[in-house]
């Protein structure tokens, strides 16, 4: 039956707890540190968390900063040069991440190149604690950034939560950035501000079939009526007045009046 690992389950685990009452657990040596497990380079002795108490009279269970034992369980193995370092001594919060292959500041390589560096001059990340030159990163830094960084295996995108292994060629990550390349685009795309648009035209009215009703009934104009001549006369005739009688036809005309004669005159024989 293959032997697995009491953290990650997986088979090929090796190195057994060395507890004085004997103790089943098996680890990878990566796991082993990142369980938080005492392990003792000059003795090659493992001890498991729960056994790690046993450790206080070993001689390397010492802080390298400190020189002291203090707490065991904060005490961070460097797979460098052995020694052993308090979080604490060194300010820096222990995870499982940090743990597994962590390097004390005098041994930590680039992880990039594995040569050495300055812990000062290299980009450290802070969910791993590994190192970086800021020319071997990709794409490379110019100088080191003020605030916070992580690595390309802890680098997170906080819009889509992918990480850099997992994004293609075509979405390079920037350091200091907090979103990928294609969140990084699409937040410029939605806060981009928009063309104005033309003012609508008014749509025309809409034409029906049906005649508009009007306010009001008007009575179309009567022209005058039109006189025909009289007795066949071709001769135009005068206009009358319509609020006067027409004369009959069958009446003669009247007669002009002769003009009565005047007295200074006598007529001829008196």
């Amino acid at each position: 039956c293959p032997q697995k690992c009491e953290r990650c389950g997986r088979a090929g685990a090796t190195i057994p707890c060395r507890a004085a009452a004997g103790c089943s657990r098996l680890y990878h040596f990566p796991c082993a540190a990142a369980s938080g497990c005492f392990q003792s380079m000059k003795t090659l002795r493992l001890l498991c968390p729960e056994h790690v108490a046993e450790a206080v009279d070993m001689e390397d269970a010492r802080c390298s900063v400190c020189k002291g034992p203090g707490d065991l369980q904060d005490l961070v193995f460097c797979t460098g040069c052995g020694q052993h370092f308090h979080g604490a001594c060194l300010d820096i919060s222990l995870t499982p991440r940090k743990r597994s292959g962590w390097q004390c500041p005098e041994c930590k390589v680039c992880q990039t190149c594995r040569q050495p560096g300055r812990d000062a001059a290299m980009l450290v990340c802070e969910a791993c604690d590994k190192g970086y030159h800021p020319f071997c990163t990709e794409p490379a830094a110019q100088g080191l950034p003020t605030g916070s960084w992580r690595c390309k295996n802890c680098w997170v995108c906080s819009d889509c939560g992918q990480h850099p292994v997992g994004l293609g060629s075509s979405c390079p990550w920037s350091l200091g950035s907090t979103v990928c390349g294609d969140c990084r685009q699409r937040r410029a795309t939605a806060d981009a501000p928009t063309a104005p648009e033309h003012a609508a035209q008014p749509d025309p009215p809409t034409q029906t079939s049906e005649s508009p009703v009007p306010s009001e009934p008007t009575d179309p104009p009567v022209p005058p009526p039109e006189l025909e001549p009289v007795g066949g006369d071709e001769e135009t005739q005068p206009l009358l007045d319509p609020n006067e009688t027409p004369p009959d036809p069958k009446e003669a005309p009247l007669e002009p009046k002769e003009a009565p004669p005047s007295l200074a005159e006598s007529p001829p024989g008196e």
